[in-house]
């Protein structure tokens, strides 16, 4: 594959994650409307879980307390461990 055809494999993969139609991306690359409906069916799961989090705030995580070391310089402290 040379850089050419790389590159409209890209572009196709992109087009498609902006939710462009298959067809237009057919027109716009030159790209065979199988091969762009292939790059469709594996680009899918990503759209979709970019869909999931893209609402996701650190408020809707409900994670508790978080420990930390607070004597990171205090090497006499963590001798133990």
């Amino acid at each position: 594959m040379n850089n050419t055809t790389k590159q409209k494999y890209e572009l196709a993969e992109r087009m498609l994650k902006g939710k462009i139609p298959a067809e237009e991306v057919q027109l716009m690359t030159g790209l065979d409307l199988e091969v762009i409906k292939k790059l469709e069916e594996d680009i899918a799961p990503m759209v979709r879980d970019a869909k999931i989090l893209q609402g996701l705030d650190n408020k809707d995580l409900n994670i508790g307390e978080i420990l930390y070391d607070n004597n990171g310089t205090d090497e006499d402290a963590d001798k133990d461990y």
